[in-house]
C-alpha cells in the first residue's frame, strides 16, 4: 500500500453499499447507509488501542476530513443554472410564420 492517499472509486462505493445490504436491507436508503457508514467509523477509533492517540482530535480530524471530501466532491459537480422565477417570465412565443 503506498502513502498516496487513499483511493475512492466508484467500485469501491458499490462494494460498500453491497455489504452494507447484506448487513441491513434499509441500507438501499442513502441516509441509513451514511449512519452506518459514520458509526463503523466511530466504533473503529473506539477501539484504537493506542495510548498516544487522542481520540478527540482523531475524531475532530475524520469530522473535518468528511466536511472535505464533501465540499470537494459538490464542487466537481456540473453548475447548472437555477431556475428562472415564475416572476420573471412574460408573454407568450409564437412560431414565425415563413
Amino acid at each position: 500500500m503506498s502513502d498516496d492517499g487513499i483511493q475512492l472509486s466508484p467500485q469501491l462505493m458499490d462494494d460498500l453499499r453491497d455489504a452494507l445490504k447484506k448487513q441491513d436491507a434499509r441500507t438501499s436508503d442513502d441516509v441509513m447507509a451514511m449512519q452506518y457508514l459514520v458509526a463503523a467509523a466511530g466504533m473503529i477509533l473506539s477501539d484504537v488501542n493506542n495510548p498516544q492517540m487522542n481520540k478527540e482530535d482523531a475524531l475532530n480530524d475524520l469530522s473535518g476530513f468528511m466536511a472535505h471530501v464533501f465540499e470537494y466532491m459538490e464542487a466537481q459537480k456540473p453548475q447548472m443554472a437555477p431556475p428562472a422565477a415564475a416572476q420573471d417570465a412574460f408573454g407568450v412565443w409564437k412560431p414565425k410564420k415563413i
